[in-house]
C-alpha cells in the first residue's frame, strides 16, 4: 500500500492528513485492502472534479483518488469507507456509471458504521 499527498500552495488545505488516513486504513479488515492499492490525497476540488463523490476508486490504476480539500473531515472519512468497502462487499459491481443508488448506499452505511464510529473517537472528532 502506498499514500501520495498532491502539494498545494493555496486555500483550501486537505482535510485528510497522511497520518490520519493510515490510522483510518489501520483500523480496517487486513483483505479489504490489497497491498498494492494506492491512496492519493489529490490537489483537486471536489467541487470541480464532475463526480457525484469526493472518493473514487480507479480500478485499472487500484487507485483511491480522495478529493478532501476544504471538505468536512467526517464526511471524508465516511466516503472514503464507502469506497473501500463498495469494492470489498462487491457492492460496486452493481454500479452504472460509478454511481451507487441509495439502497447500495444504504447498505454500505450500514456495513461501515461501526468502523466510522471507532474511527472519529480516534480521530478526536466529535
Amino acid at each position: 500500500m502506498k499514500i501520495i499527498i498532491d502539494k498545494i500552495n493555496s486555500e483550501p488545505k486537505h482535510s485528510l492528513s497522511k497520518s490520519e488516513l493510515q490510522l483510518i486504513l489501520s483500523k480496517l479488515p487486513v483483505d479489504s485492502i490489497n497491498s498494492f492499492t494506492m491512496f492519493k490525497i489529490s490537489a483537486q476540488m471536489f467541487s470541480n472534479s464532475g463526480w457525484n463523490r469526493p472518493v473514487i476508486f480507479n480500478l485499472s490504476r487500484s487507485t483511491f483518488n480522495i478529493m478532501s480539500r476544504g471538505l468536512n473531515k467526517e464526511y471524508i472519512v465516511k466516503e472514503l469507507l464507502i469506497e473501500i468497502f463498495s469494492h470489498y462487499t462487491k457492492i460496486s459491481f452493481e454500479t452504472i456509471g460509478n454511481k451507487l443508488n441509495i439502497q447500495q448506499r444504504n447498505k454500505l452505511e450500514e456495513i461501515i458504521t461501526p468502523y466510522y464510529q471507532d474511527i472519529i473517537k480516534e480521530l478526536g472528532i466529535n
